[in-house]
């Protein structure tokens, strides 16, 4: 059956979404998102000892009232939802009940394909890599084929859970702060959290005050399109291909890759990144042909990608830090940038965060903006009598 949608299945989604607030950023990745939990474990890239399958575990990332959950349930609840037997997990799982579910499918299906949708990344993962949950997701990243799993519960009665050709495709979303004070750079250089793709934008740059004015029919048509599209999607199966060209490309970037890591930060993404390129790759081609080809344009378009959703990965994390009183740093600094003639009185900083932190850890930030030459400290007389005053003196920082 002919494709409906007249461009390719990424590009229709984001004229779909276009009168959605959130940023396109964030409905190009819930796009890719609801293309591999639509293929699972259809198509994959031969390695000979190993294979590459195209499942992502995405964090979409943004303040509070960004539109980021909304865009979300566009893509799971709307369109990924209508697809026929694509097992979906949304809210919060519990290790015991993602074993039992994967457990069933692996009997009754011979797989165990299953994708999750956390609409709150806080609550679905709790104790960050405490939880049999999270070790447990972590392992089965990789899809295996015939994977035992023990749990402490498991062990206590002498079994194992065996599973069968594992598929897990995660979308998350969260706000900064959260990845801020429920982080640390130990989780996010590695395990668990090294694993996902970060999402971050924290502007909004298109605005719908009415969005019911402006989808019309058309539009609603889009979405059946997109939706018979992905059906169609679903019946692809088999090795892609990667042509001679772009294995030549490939290896340029791969051999000159260790360069991309600024940060250590992001060390667990930039160190997988290798097999990320071909998980987007084989997405970006399922979206515009049948082929199950990866040629240098396919290629380029996923490098692009990568090198734009890359931009702002860091700042996601900008307060995540082994000190737990520099985890507020950049919001501090950012409050006296944003204070009236770029400074602020120390009880005034401390009145805006009495939530947050106290004057200890306050007085240590301040120290090391100062020592940064960052900011100057000086004085100011108040109604409250003598008061310590921050002025930002390098708004190059920011």
């Amino acid at each position: 059956m002919p494709r409906q949608c007249s461009k390719s299945w990424i590009d229709t989604y984001i004229q779909y979404t276009r009168h959605q607030e959130a940023s396109v950023k964030f409905h190009n990745w819930i796009g890719l998102y609801t293309i591999a939990s639509t293929v699972g474990r259809n198509i994959y890239i031969d390695r000979k000892l190993w294979k590459i399958f195209p499942n992502l575990y995405v964090a979409i990332i943004g303040p509070t009232g960004d539109g980021k959950t909304t865009a979300a349930d566009i893509g799971v609840l709307r369109i990924l939802r209508s697809i026929p037997d694509v097992e979906i997990i949304i809210e919060k799982a519990t290790s015991y009940y993602l074993l039992e579910l994967m457990h069933q499918l692996t009997t009754k299906k011979g797989e165990c394909c299953c994708n999750l949708y956390a609409p709150e990344m806080k609550s679905f993962i709790g104790d960050l890599n405490k939880t049999e949950l999270v070790t447990f997701l972590t392992s089965m990243y990789t899809c295996p084929d015939a994977p035992e799993y023990r749990t402490k519960q498991q062990l206590q009665k002498g079994g194992i859970y065996k599973f069968k050709n594992v598929c897990i495709n995660l979308l998350a979303c969260s706000t900064p702060e959260w990845l801020t004070t429920g982080t640390t750079t130990d989780d996010i250089s590695g395990g668990f959290t090294g694993r996902f793709v970060y999402i971050y934008e924290d502007s909004i740059t298109r605005h719908s005050p009415f969005p019911e004015d402006l989808i019309t029919q058309a539009t609603l048509d889009l979405e059946k399109d997109l939706i018979a599209d992905l059906n169609h999607i679903k019946t692809l199966k088999g090795q892609f291909i990667i042509t001679d060209q772009a294995k030549a490309e490939y290896i340029l970037w791969y051999m000159d890759r260790q360069k991309e890591c600024k940060d250590e930060r992001l060390k667990g993404y930039f160190s997988r990144k290798r097999d990320l390129v071909f998980k987007v790759a084989m997405l970006i081609s399922l979206s515009e042909d049948d082929s199950l080809v990866i040629d240098e344009d396919t290629l380029k378009q996923t490098w692009k990608l990568l090198a734009d959703t890359e931009t702002k990965m860091a700042t996601a994390f900008s307060g995540v830090t082994d000190d737990p009183s520099m985890k507020y740093k950049d919001s501090v600094l950012s409050q006296i940038a944003r204070a009236p003639a770029q400074q602020i009185t120390r009880s005034d900083m401390l009145r805006k965060n009495w939530n947050r932190f106290d004057g200890m850890v306050l007085d240590r930030i301040i120290t090391n903006l100062v020592d940064m030459k960052v900011i100057q400290m000086g004085s100011k007389v108040t109604i409250r009598g003598k008061d310590a005053l921050y002025r930002l003196i390098d708004t190059g920082v920011i």
